[in-house]
C-alpha cells in the first residue's frame, strides 16, 4: 500500500517544501551516490520511523512527481513548511529525535486562526501522521484529524497556502490545479487514515475520520468498503435467486440458506458499524436491497405458501436492514398488513382448508362471498384476490392435465372440452391478472391464425425452444401464480387448435414433430409480440 507521508518526494530527499528545483536535483544525485556505495543518508526531517523509504528507484519517482504541476501539489501540501524561526526550532529538535518536543513547540504556536497558526497545524497534523505509524496512539489520532479538519475547511488557510505555494513553485502551476486540489485534500486524508488502520488493524482510524469528514478516499473504497460491499451483494443475489415456493413448500435447506445469507449480511454490516460507516449514503442503498431482496422471499411465503408466522418473523428481519425511510415504510405497510391479514384469519381459513383439500369450486365461490360481504375492507379484498387467483389457477391448471393426458392417448375429441375449459377458466377470471385483456384478445385470435401453418417440414428442436418459451413467460411475470396460469391459457388454446389440425390432416407420422413446433415456436412469437 503506498504511504502518503513515507513515500513524500521531499521526505524522500530529505527537503522541507521551501527546496527549489535545483536543490531538488542536487539532492536527488547526492543520495544516489551515496546509496551506489551502499550508504543510505540521514537527513534532519527523518524520524527514524520508517525503513528502506530511501532508494534509487524512490529518488527517481520523487524526482518525477516533483517536475510534475498536477503531483508536485500533492507532496508539497503533505510535507513540513519550514518558513520561521519557530520551524526551524522544530527541525532543530527533530535532529535530537525528540519529536515530542517538537509538538509543544509547534502546540505552543499553533493557537488562534492566524496565517502562521493555521500553517504550524498542518506541520503539526504532519508530524501527528508520521509519529501514528510508530505507534498507536488515540490522543494522536484525535488531535491530528481535528487539525486537518480545521485546516481544510479553513477559507483563510487555503487562500494563504495557494500564495505559498505560488512563491515556492518553479513550475507555474495553474490556480485550477491548486484549487482541485482543494477539493480532493480531503480524500487524500481518508486515505491516509486508511492506511493507519491497515497498519495498525484498528478500524478505529476510519471510524474516527468519518465523525469530522463526510468523504471517503480511493484507498478507502478500494481497501475497505468494496471487499465488504462485495459480500454483501452476493449474499443479496443469492437471496434474490431464491423461489422459495416454487416446489410448493419452504423446507428446512431453504430455511437454512436464508439464515446462512442473513448471516453473511450481518456480519459485513457490523463490520460497517465498526467502521463509522453503516449510515453512509452508499451503504444505506445496499441495506435496502439486502432488505428488498429479503422482503421478496417474505411475500412469496405469505402469498404462496401461506406461512404467514414465517413471513412476518423474515419482515422484522428485513426491517433490521432497512436503510432509508421509503423502504421503511413501505415493510411497515407490509407488517401492518400482516397484522389485519392476522386479524382476518378466521375469515381466511376456510378458503385455506378448501383449498388444501383440492376444492376450487367451492374455494372460488366462498371467495365471492367473502368478498361482496366485506368489500369494504380493503385488506381483506386483498388476501381474498391473492387466495382467488391461486384457486382459479389450480383449478385450471387440473383441468388442463387432464386434457393434455388425454390429448396423448390421441383422444382429441374427448381432449378438447377439458383444454377448452382450463383455457376459459383463465380468461374468464383475467381480470385478477396483471395482464391486458384487449392484448390477451388479440393474443388468443393470433394463435388460432397461426396454428393453421404447421407443417412438418417446419418441425424444429422442441426442447430448445420450449426452454426459451419457459424463460420468457418466467421473466414476464414474477408471481407463481400470474405464470402458470399463462402457461394454461396459451397451451389451452394451443392444444385445442392443434387437434383439429391433426384430425384434419391425418398426419399420424409427423404429429410429435408438429406438435411440438406449432406449441412452442407460435407462443414464442406471442409472447414476443406481447412482452418486448
Amino acid at each position: 500500500m503506498s504511504n502518503l507521508l513515507k513515500n513524500n518526494a521531499y521526505h524522500i530527499l530529505g527537503l522541507d517544501t521551501s527546496a527549489a528545483q535545483k536543490d531538488i536535483q542536487r539532492r536527488a544525485k547526492e543520495i544516489v551516490k551515496f546509496l551506489q556505495i551502499d550508504d543510505t543518508p540521514e537527513y534532519d526531517l527523518d524520524l527514524g520511523i520508517f525503513d528502506n523509504f530511501r532508494t534509487e528507484e524512490s529518488v527517481k519517482e520523487a524526482i518525477q512527481r516533483l517536475t510534475s504541476p498536477k503531483k508536485q501539489i500533492k507532496e508539497y501540501f503533505f510535507w513540513f513548511h519550514i518558513a520561521d524561526d519557530i520551524d526551524q526550532q522544530a527541525v532543530g529538535v527533530f535532529r535530537k529525535k525528540q519529536p515530542e518536543e517538537a509538538i509543544r513547540i509547534w502546540e505552543h504556536h499553533a493557537e488562534g486562526d492566524t496565517i502562521k497558526a493555521l500553517f504550524y497545524k498542518k506541520n503539526l497534523a504532519i508530524l501527528y501522521g508520521l509519529l501514528l505509524f510508530k505507534e498507536n496512539n488515540e490522543k494522536y489520532l484525535k488531535k491530528s484529524l481535528q487539525l486537518w479538519s480545521e485546516i481544510v475547511n479553513s477559507t483563510k488557510f487555503w487562500s494563504a497556502f495557494s500564495k505559498a505555494y505560488k512563491l515556492n513553485d518553479e513550475l507555474d502551476t495553474d490556480q485550477a490545479i491548486i484549487t482541485a486540489f482543494q477539493s480532493e485534500c480531503a480524500s487524500y486524508i481518508s486515505d491516509l487514515y486508511t492506511e493507519l488502520s491497515h497498519e495498525h488493524k484498528d478500524d478505529s482510524y476510519i471510524s474516527e475520520f468519518g465523525q469530522l469528514f463526510n468523504v471517503r478516499g480511493q484507498k478507502t473504497e478500494k481497501v475497505v468498503l468494496n471487499p465488504i460491499f462485495n459480500d454483501i451483494t452476493a449474499a443479496v443475489e443469492k437471496l434474490e435467486a431464491m423461489k422459495v415456493s416454487e416446489d410448493g413448500e419452504f423446507d428446512q435447506d431453504e430455511a437454512a440458506q436464508i439464515k446462512q445469507y442473513i448471516g453473511q449480511i450481518q456480519e459485513s454490516s457490523n463490520k460497517l458499524i465498526d467502521l463509522g460507516l453503516y449510515d453512509d449514503s452508499q451503504t444505506k442503498t445496499i441495506r435496502d436491497r439486502a432488505a428488498a431482496a429479503i422482503r421478496s422471499i417474505v411475500l412469496d411465503i405469505h402469498n404462496n405458501l401461506d406461512d404467514l408466522p414465517k413471513a412476518e418473523q423474515l419482515l422484522k428481519v428485513a426491517m433490521q436492514f432497512v436503510g432509508t425511510p421509503g423502504m421503511k415504510h413501505k415493510l411497515q405497510q407490509d407488517l401492518d398488513t400482516f397484522e389485519q391479514n392476522k386479524k382476518d384469519m378466521a375469515k381466511i381459513s376456510p378458503v385455506l382448508e378448501l383449498l388444501k383439500e383440492k376444492k376450487y369450486v367451492e374455494a372460488i365461490a366462498l371467495i365471492d362471498k367473502t368478498k361482496e360481504e366485506h368489500k369494504d375492507e380493503t385488506d381483506l379484498v386483498d388476501a381474498m384476490n391473492s387466495k382467488k387467483k391461486e384457486a382459479v389457477t389450480m383449478y385450471a391448471v387440473g383441468e388442463f392435465l387432464e386434457g393434455r393426458k388425454l390429448f396423448e392417448k390421441d383422444k382429441y375429441d374427448e381432449a378438447a372440452p377439458r383444454l377448452q375449459k382450463a383455457a376459459a377458466i383463465v380468461y374468464e377470471n383475467i381480470e385478477i391478472f396483471d395482464v391486458d385483456k384487449s392484448v390477451v384478445d388479440s393474443w388468443l385470435q393470433l394463435i388460432k391464425d397461426n396454428v393453421k401453418i404447421m407443417t412438418s417440414e417446419n418441425a424444429k428442436e422442441v426442447d430448445a425452444i420450449q426452454d426459451k418459451m419457459i424463460k420468457k413467460i418466467d421473466d414476464a411475470f414474477d408471481e407463481r401464480w400470474e405464470q402458470m396460469a399463462i402457461k394454461v391459457l396459451v397451451n389451452g388454446y394451443y392444444y385445442v387448435g392443434l387437434g383439429e389440425v391433426i384430425k384434419k390432416k391425418k398426419a399420424e407420422n409427423t404429429k410429435s414433430s408438429a406438435i411440438g413446433w406449432i406449441v412452442w415456436i407460435i407462443i414464442i412469437i406471442v409472447l414476443g409480440a406481447l412482452f418486448n
